[in-house]
This record gives C-alpha cells, sequence and structure tokens, in this order.
C-alpha cells in the first residue's frame, strides 16, 4: 500500500495531468483503514460523475481543493410530480407552481441548451495564469460579476488569493497565503466567503502528526491571519465557512465549530452533535456522499436561529443532501430531486448522481451532473460545450463557478467560467 505522502503526492500531481481515476474502489478498499489525509484529499474532490446506476464512481483529478472531471451525460426525460408548498422557514425564491401531476420533456445533452445561448451573461472568458505563470484555481463567485480565486506558483504551495471582477476583466490581490515553517505536505484544502471575509483551511504534517491551519482575511485586502491550529481528531476538518464574525467550521465525524476573528478561543456550536457545516447558517446530518454514499440527510438546521426542519425520505431513495428548499439524491439508478416535504419530485433518467462529494443544489436552485445544469426554478438543461475532458471546480461549498479549459489539454492559457451567481431569477 502507498504511503500517505506518496498517495498525497500522486493526487496533487494528478491536478496537472488531470486522468481519469476510479476513486470510490479505493474508498471502498480502504474504508476501515482510512487516514484522515486520505479522507480529506477524497473530500477534496468536487466533482463526481455516475451513470445510470447507484454506485457512486469517482472520476477526475485533483487540485489543492476540487477536481477536473471526464464528464458524464444525462439522457432525456425530467418528470415532476405534486403542488409545491413553498416552505415558511426559509426565504429561498422557490420555483414555479406546478397545480397537478406533469411531465416536462428535459433537452438531452445532444440537443441541451448551450450555455452560452441560455446564460450569455453568466459565462466569462479569463486567463487561465497569471502575469508570473502562478496557475488560477476558481472558487466561487462573489456575485454576479466578481470571481474568487487561488493563484498557485505549483501545486502544494503557498500562493495569494485573488478576485478577477468579470466587468472590467481585472485582478486585485486579497492576499498572500502564508505557509508555516516545518509543515510538509502542505495541502490548501476548501476556502470560502462571505463578501466581506475570505477563509480557508489548510491540512499538513508537522513532526510526523497532522494539523489543520484555519486563515481568514478581509475580502478588501490585508494581512491573512492564523484563526487556529488543530491537531488529532479536531483538525479532521471536512468544511469552513464564515458567519460574518467569525470562522467557522465542521469536521469529518460531525460537530459545528467558530472562532472569532477577534480575540477568543474556538468553541462548539451548541446543539450540533452529528451536523456538517453545508454554507452558514445551514448545516445537515449527513457527510461527505464519498464516504458515505447511500446515507441520507434527515434534516436541515439553520444554526443562526437554531430552526430544524425534516427531511421526507420516500422509498428506495439514497445519498440524499438538502439545502434549505431542495434536495437531491438517487432514486432506482437515477438522479431526484424534490422538496424538503417530498414535494415537487423530479426525475432525470441517466443522472445517476448529482454533483460531487456534497451535492448540495447550488444556490438552492441549480444541480450539477457531468457536463450540465439542471435549473430548477424553469426546467431548463445548459449544456456545457467544452474542447477537452474535464470541469474544474474548488470548492467543498456549493459552489456558484464551474471552469474549463478554451483549448483541448490539461493547462489552457484561457478558461470559460460559469459564474451561476449571474444567472437572472427567472432565466
Amino acid at each position: 500500500m502507498r504511503t500517505e505522502d506518496e498517495l498525497g503526492g500522486t493526487l496533487r500531481d494528478a491536478a496537472d495531468r488531470a486522468p481519469e481515476l476510479d476513486l470510490i474502489a479505493g474508498v471502498n478498499k480502504r474504508r476501515r483503514r482510512r487516514t484522515r489525509r486520505r479522507a480529506q484529499l477524497l473530500a477534496a474532490a468536487a466533482v463526481v460523475a455516475v451513470v445510470g446506476t447507484s454506485t457512486v464512481v469517482a472520476r477526475g483529478a485533483f487540485s489543492s481543493g476540487g477536481g477536473e472531471e471526464a464528464a458524464a451525460r444525462p439522457a432525456t426525460t425530467v418528470t415532476t410530480e405534486a403542488r409545491p408548498r413553498p416552505s415558511k422557514k426559509v426565504t429561498p425564491t422557490p420555483g414555479p407552481e406546478v397545480t397537478v401531476t406533469t411531465t416536462m420533456t428535459a433537452k438531452p445533452q445532444a440537443q441541451g441548451i448551450p450555455v452560452a445561448k441560455l446564460w450569455p451573461q453568466a459565462l466569462i472568458q479569463m486567463p487561465a495564469k497569471n502575469a508570473d505563470g502562478w496557475r488560477y484555481r476558481p472558487i466561487t463567485g462573489i456575485g454576479a460579476t466578481e470571481v474568487l480565486l487561488k493563484a498557485e506558483p505549483s501545486v502544494g504551495k503557498a500562493g495569494r488569493i485573488e478576485v478577477y471582477d468579470t466587468k472590467t476583466g481585472k485582478f486585485r490581490v486579497v492576499t498572500e497565503v502564508p505557509r508555516t515553517p516545518g509543515l510538509k505536505g502542505y495541502f490548501q484544502a476548501a476556502a470560502s466567503t462571505d463578501g466581506r471575509n475570505v477563509v480557508w483551511s489548510t491540512t499538513a504534517k508537522k513532526n510526523g502528526t497532522w494539523i489543520a491551519e484555519l486563515w481568514w482575511a478581509p475580502l478588501s485586502g490585508g494581512k491573512a491571519k492564523l484563526a487556529v491550529t488543530l491537531t488529532g481528531a479536531a483538525a479532521d476538518v471536512e468544511t469552513v465557512g464564515t458567519d460574518g464574525e467569525s470562522i467557522v467550521w465542521s469536521t469529518r465525524k460531525g460537530g459545528v465549530y467558530r472562532k472569532p476573528f477577534a480575540d477568543g478561543a474556538p468553541n462548539r456550536v451548541p446543539k450540533t452533535d452529528g451536523l456538517h457545516l453545508i454554507s452558514w447558517p445551514w448545516a445537515g446530518d449527513a457527510g461527505n456522499v464519498f464516504i458515505e454514499p447511500d446515507r441520507n440527510q434527515s434534516k436541515i438546521v439553520n444554526l443562526a436561529d437554531g430552526t430544524v426542519t425534516k427531511v421526507v425520505i420516500k422509498d428506495k431513495m439514497k445519498g440524499v443532501r438538502c439545502g434549505p428548499v431542495w434536495c437531491s439524491g438517487r432514486q432506482g439508478g437515477a438522479a431526484f430531486f424534490q422538496r424538503l416535504d417530498g414535494t415537487r419530485i423530479g426525475k432525470v433518467p441517466g443522472f445517476g448522481f448529482i454533483g460531487g462529494p456534497r451535492p448540495y443544489p447550488v444556490l438552492d436552485r441549480f444541480l450539477r451532473a457531468g457536463d450540465s445544469v439542471y435549473d430548477l426554478n424553469t426546467g431548463n438543461v445548459a449544456r456545457i460545450e467544452k474542447p477537452g475532458s474535464w470541469i474544474g471546480s474548488n470548492s467543498l461549498e456549493p459552489s456558484t463557478v464551474l471552469y474549463w479549459g478554451t483549448t483541448k489539454g490539461n493547462n489552457p492559457d484561457k478558461y470559460w467560467v460559469l459564474n451561476l451567481a449571474a444567472v437572472p431569477p427567472a432565466q
């Protein structure tokens, strides 16, 4: 068996080669002996493709916190049932009303609406490298006109966090990403922003022990500050976020924690045993689908006010993951979506799986599978037409951004970037 360092190096190197990797076999084979490092590297895969079965097959290559994939192809129909009843406990805009049981025909991959035609204002082109030759890794959209980026001198090396303005075509540096001396196996695992702050986590080994460091910086620009260093079981960080005043994170075994940006000790958020942070303030009771492919999320919790909403799970549903309004999962070998209360069910035959290791609906509206994006508001299927074989995503939160090369190969000079935050509500 490979050592942890060899495995980590292999996955990091794969980011520049983008081969097809069948990782789920490795997950199952090593399940009882999985180390923290393997779990975090697998959790970093942000894209998954599964075709027509309930078996989860991860295909793609990894970057520091994301992945680039060989995409699956969806089939032809979407069926919706029942009458939607908007939740009184959440505020996201619901999809269109359906007053009777209906059947809609979704455009198949070969005939679907090209994303450039369906959402032209959400598709932009940007350089894949900065002036120093550092590779950009888009993380997520900051609203409709800005994209948060990582700039890496090489895989596994500390770099910078930047913002790209899609209107002006200009970049600005948010902060340099520090690297604490004496660390080995450095890996920037996750990043998030609330529009005012940017937070991220790194993992590394120090004196043979795995540690996690959680960092933050003001999005307007400034020096990065180390919020907390974690060791032992506490270092098994899966996701980070921010509530505007603190860095917030959850661990692979469950539990949500908080550390104020100002002075103060890290503390466990009350009543979060077994919960996994989705995106502040939302958390659920099911973790990484790569690790627990058949486990269903049974509730979603608003950590800001303590509201708990149960998820209606029906027969043969597997891998259910929910945001504040919508859920996705697998049923009978196909992907499906529904409201939390079990209404508004839709199936997409041919989609065996939606999204990646954390397949929550993006903006509680979009489901991503392979090289297509399904819009729960309109029923449209947007097709991503790409010259190469991969699509990238670099966030363990439900990121609004997908990107791919403008030319074939794994090291293009430019990216196409789809920012779903720029899609109008009714389009």
